[in-house]
């Protein structure tokens, strides 16, 4: 299929032109109905599936410079004045990004029920603000109260303190 072998192309690597394609595909379902013309589906189509894998390279190298930053705080927290190698391996980054998810939870943990529900359907699984709310049965409204509430609680307590920076 062109749409694949292109997104294959963009983001050389066809587990993540295979998340894109899904979502294109996805976003076919929800919204090619506004498209009319055979020639503008195809055209729309790409546009989506390239617009889908510029997101996924953001949050690639979003996760990257995040991983970074982490490596390198901890490896000031060592020493490097007593010759540690400035190179990290990959269990400590993992554990290191082990012990970021742990916070994350707790601190999700410790939101009100109707906020920590909205946070994580809309983080953990991804859902738009509209399916949020078609899920719970609640107004689209609420569900962005709900998480701008949530957002704001967690900030704090993500925050990072004096001594961790």
């Amino acid at each position: 299929m062109a749409l694949e072998r292109f997104l294959v192309g963009v983001l050389r690597d066809e587990a993540a032109a295979a998340d894109a394609l899904q979502t294109t595909f996805t976003r076919l379902i929800e919204k090619g109905h506004l498209v009319h013309q055979q020639d503008s589906m195809k055209s729309w189509l790409f546009r989506v599936a390239f617009n889908e894998a510029m997101l996924i390279r953001r949050k690639e190298t979003t996760s990257k410079k995040h991983a970074e930053k982490v490596a390198w705080k901890f490896q000031g927290q060592l020493g490097a004045d007593r010759g540690v190698d400035h190179r990290l391996s990959q269990s400590v980054h993992h554990a290191i990004q082990q012990e970021d998810i742990k916070q994350v939870r707790a601190a999700l943990d410790q939101l009100p029920l109707p906020q920590r529900e909205v946070v994580k359907k809309r983080i953990y699984e991804g859902l738009k603000f509209r399916e949020i709310a078609d899920e719970l049965n609640v107004p689209l409204g609420t569900v962005l109260a709900r998480m701008q509430a949530g957002l704001k609680k967690l900030k704090p307590i993500l925050k990072p303190t004096d001594d961790q920076t």
